[in-house]
């Protein structure tokens, strides 16, 4: 293979892996870094931090408004009577001080809550999937001690998490191909599907056990198992976005 070869062979190569590597870290969400999770080991509570976070319109744009923890003021100056713990406030230069609903964050079976972002760009996150939908500046993220987590290195890069397809339904296939072959289909009501913890683009490695369908209650669960391999699953779409979810008793 001559240098001139080699080096545009080299060049399509990385054209080919840089696309992969940025859908890969598109979405996900922002989760306290090591030295926060000791003094943020509560039971359940929206992680944010003690002066939240500011978000701007576009990336390096202006300011839109601001995510603080607990509930907004009353007008008397008090702190309305709920628990703070899972009440986060949104305010801005013309947005009113309100509370931000629940259902705005990511849960985690161990009932905790984070706030998701689905894109990335010059070093800012969005945030926020509605008329206050607004960027977040990395690096303030990290200076506060939060983490950026993908959704590929939550659901996938992890050995042991349980988890199942959005969709009830998903191919498992041979490689991490879209095209590749499928071993089987992996139903969310009658498969165990477990992560290995291998990632390939945007696809992870799993074991599947398949049940029998009916299943026999009659019958131990070893005695309904049906059968048992492994493959590939698709974690996330082309736009960094979860295809998985995870079961209560996994994550």
């Amino acid at each position: 293979m001559s240098y001139r070869f080699q080096r545009a062979f080299c060049g399509l190569l990385l054209c080919a892996i840089a696309p992969a590597a940025a859908q890969r870290d598109q979405g996900g969400f922002l989760a306290p870094g090591d030295s926060l999770k000791k003094t943020l080991s509560y039971e359940r509570i929206i992680f944010l931090p003690q002066d939240g976070f500011a978000f701007y319109e576009v990336p390096n744009g202006d300011f839109k408004g601001k995510i603080l923890p607990g509930p907004p003021l009353n007008p008397s100056g008090s702190v309305l009577d709920m628990d703070t713990l899972l009440t986060s406030t949104i305010t801005g230069a013309s947005i009113r001080p309100q509370l931000l609903s629940i259902d705005t964050y990511f849960k985690t079976s161990d009932g905790k809550y984070y706030l998701t972002f689905d894109r990335q760009q010059d070093a800012y996150v969005r945030v926020l999937n509605d008329a206050y939908q607004g960027w977040m500046s990395i690096d303030e993220i990290k200076s506060k001690g939060f983490v950026l987590t993908s959704w590929l290195d939550f659901y996938g890069a992890e050995k042991g998490n349980m988890i199942h397809p959005i969709e009830k339904v998903a191919a498992i296939r041979t490689s991490p191909l879209a095209d590749a072959p499928i071993i089987e289909t992996a139903d969310e009501l009658y498969s165990e599907i477990t992560t290995i913890g291998v990632c390939e683009g945007l696809f992870c490695k799993v074991k599947v056990v398949q049940y029998k369908n009916p299943y026999d209650p009659t019958k131990t669960k070893e005695e309904n198992i049906l059968k048992k391999y492994k493959g590939w699953l698709q974690i996330i779409d082309e736009e960094g976005q979860p295809l998985v979810a995870h079961n209560a008793h996994g994550i």
